[in-house]
């Protein structure tokens, strides 16, 4: 609970020092994707929460994944910056970069560690499609390290989110 009180905290401070000139939009939105971890491939689906400035985003995403062996579940914070901001100024799709923290949790079957606990960090990128002034399609990939995770050393997500903006 400490970790996740931690978590939380952090997103609230990422997400107040969002540049008071900016309009801030909050939104909620679910994802879809697939983690790439050590050889398997895992599915997963989620939600996410998050505000969103002209030139940032700051987000925290629950996700749960699961096959026959194996179950992931993860929370974490991600800090987007908008990039080729002038290239892209007249166009609906926003390309983006940004940071990601968080902790995960993993339930093996097949492996002599059953469940496993830890932190992973690392960087995203990814569109965002703007269709209106309430809806957003955002294609991502990340790449994550992990930290006390006995049974991962690195995993790599590629998602697709809707966002509802509120």
């Amino acid at each position: 609970m400490k970790t996740f009180n931690t978590l939380y905290l952090s997103l609230i401070l990422l997400s107040t020092s969002l540049p008071a000139a900016d309009k801030v939009y909050s939104f909620m939105g679910i994802q879809a994707g697939n983690s790439f971890v050590e050889g398997n491939s895992v599915p997963y689906i989620g939600v996410k929460y998050g505000k969103q400035s002209k030139g940032y985003r700051t987000s925290i995403g629950y996700s749960y994944g699961k096959t026959s062996s194996i179950n992931h579940q993860s929370l974490i914070a991600q800090v987007d910056k908008g990039i080729l901001v002038n290239k892209f100024k007249d166009s609906s799709f926003k390309p983006y970069a940004g940071v990601s923290f968080g902790i995960m949790q993993e339930k093996n079957n097949q492996s002599a560690i059953e469940q496993d606990r830890g932190y992973v960090y690392g960087v995203n990128t990814g569109i965002a499609y703007i269709y209106n002034d309430s809806l957003d399609f955002d294609l991502g990939y990340r790449y994550l390290q992990t930290s006390k995770l006995e049974s991962i050393d690195s995993l790599s997500d590629i998602t697709l989110s809707m966002h509802y903006f509120y």
